[in-house]
């Protein structure tokens, strides 16, 4: 399942390709998590939705510290193939500001829209409103769904003017009314490629606008195109809006959304869903990572997600791109006493659709080990997290790349992470991390390009400080040092806990991965 919010890095690797250098900002842990398909966790509730838990014990790929962590996902027990989507209200407030005519910006948003128009079911009425510093209604709903007329004011779109967000996305809320009917989904998906420059311009006041209509039972997708739009306010948008959040690259990425993603994010499979975490007496929680909703005390967390929906990604073959393998939370778990036994207890809460009821799931997650412990082989507690383990630590080691400030330090990092994926990947041989790591040689390519080829002791650099800017303070265990920490190390030790065995490379990080790899 998705949380909604961003569900890509297409801003990261766009900023790679033009031979620049990503900022912190460009990289989001749900939209990297949900550019990797990771087999589900056997979900066996018997409810719609199951929180399945799950809980890796090792070394930190970066500075070989003590690393625990506890996973979290939701998982449906529903085909999803057997999910039948309602017809859809859909209305697309288009940005076509001046600023669209660069980069081909206006191209790829049309080859979307035109893909979009054609991947519409013959029940389904569509919308569009286009906007600058004006903001105009090209089509109401009709009776029908004229794709002619639709392809024809697609076609007609136009660079000009200034970019009044506000006006454009209000109009489009508008159009579907106060009150939407239960009979359909009510959707807006709005398409910007800047600036709020026009009309009301505050951050702020375009949520809240936003958020009125969204308790309603408006759902709003948000994509973003081109190099200068506020990420800020598109993402937060998605994530507040029972949506999600896309970037087009490229006329490829455009289709992609609007054809194998458009059926996985019109309708969620539930509402107002809230999941809660308690940690046992052994540890406290500290960073989360994976979604901005959560709120984080030392000893439990919540977050509440206005909708999820199915991932469309079911395999790492085919055709498909990356995007669209579903939502994870990892919380980094800091040990407090030798207490074996109970890691946190997690509940479950949401409703369906067109129902008041809620239903709820509670489940507890075990670790027979003193918390304080490092395994010379990381423990897993299903055989599910070895490809998640790789994951989280990948994206640790990307984050810190994108956070040095100095280059000598970030390739440091790339460079660290690069031999820790290719590492695991010898002996699981996962397509993802193989596409992370041609990501990292672009990241690679540009540092040198920009002077940053001289490489600083990894050690001397602050952006190495295993899972970073924690909001509780830990005290990570010291490295050991009979451990090589420049060198990708396989352990095959047996794990007496029941956890598994797997590929630790004892330094690497971060990488990312290109939409086909």
């Amino acid at each position: 399942m998705g949380f909604g919010g961003a569900q890509d890095i297409g801003e990261l690797r766009s900023i790679l390709d033009r031979g620049e250098l990503p900022g912190p900002d460009t990289l989001d842990a749900n939209g990297f998590f949900a550019e990797h398909y990771n087999p589900p966790i056997p979900a066996s509730c018997g409810a719609l939705l199951c929180v399945t838990p799950g809980m890796s014990v090792g070394r930190d790929w970066l500075t070989g510290a003590h690393q625990a962590t506890l996973q979290l996902a939701i998982h449906s027990t529903v085909d999803p193939t057997t999910y039948t989507r309602l017809p859809m209200r859909l209305v697309l407030v288009v940005d076509h500001s001046g600023s669209m005519a660069s980069d081909g910006r206006l191209t790829k948003v049309k080859a979307g829209l035109h893909a979009l128009i054609d991947h519409l079911r013959d029940e389904d009425r569509l919308a569009i409103v286009e906007f600058d510093d004006r903001v105009d209604v090209d089509a109401d709903f009709g009776e029908q769904l004229d794709r002619p007329a639709m392809h024809a004011i697609v076609d007609r779109m136009t660079p000009r003017g200034s970019t009044n967000i506000y006006g454009g996305l209000e109009r489009g809320f508008q159009l579907l009314g106060d009150a939407p009917g239960p009979s359909r989904q009510h959707r807006v998906i709005l398409l910007s490629d800047g600036l709020a420059t026009a009309g009301d311009t505050s951050r702020e006041h375009i949520h809240q606008m936003a958020r009125s209509y969204v308790q309603r039972g408006v759902g709003l997708t948000t994509i973003g195109v081109g190099d200068e739009f506020d990420v800020g306010l598109m993402r937060g948008l998605a994530e507040q809006g029972a949506g999600n959040f896309y970037f087009l690259e490229d006329p490829t990425a455009a289709s992609e959304v609007f054809t194998e993603e458009l059926d996985y994010f019109m309708q969620p499979i539930a509402l107002d869903l809230r999941l809660e975490a308690t940690a046992g007496a052994g540890y406290r929680f500290g960073e989360i990572a994976g979604s901005r909703l959560w709120a984080a005390e030392a000893k439990r967390g919540s977050m509440e997600v206005p909708a999820v929906f199915v991932a469309s990604r079911t395999s790492q073959g085919g055709g498909q791109g990356r995007r669209g393998g579903g939502s994870m939370l990892f919380i980094h778990l800091a040990p407090l006493e030798g207490l074996p036994g109970k890691v946190a207890d997690l509940t479950l809460s949401y409703r369906v659709p067109g129902s008041l009821d809620r239903i709820s799931q509670t489940v507890a997650l075990d670790y027979g080990r003193d918390p304080r412990t490092t395994p010379d082989t990381p423990y897993l507690s299903v055989p599910e997290m070895a490809e998640r383990f790789a994951m989280y630590n990948t994206y640790l080691g990307l984050r810190a790349a994108t956070r040095a400030t100095d280059l000598g330090c970030a390739r440091a990092v790339l460079r660290a992470t690069r031999a820790g994926a290719l590492a695991w990947n010898q002996h699981h041989e996962d397509p993802d991390i193989a596409a992370d790591v041609a990501l990292i040689d672009q990241y690679l390519a540009n540092l040198a390009e920009r002077g940053g080829a001289v490489e600083r002791p990894l050690a001397s650099c602050p952006t190495a400080a295993g899972p970073g800017d924690l909001p509780l303070p830990y005290e990570p265990y010291p490295i050991d040092d009979t451990v090589d920490h420049h060198r990708g190390l396989y352990c095959s030790a047996g794990s007496p806990a029941g956890g598994l065995p797997i590929a630790l490379a004892a330094l690497a990080a971060v990488r990312r991965r290109r939409r086909r790899a």
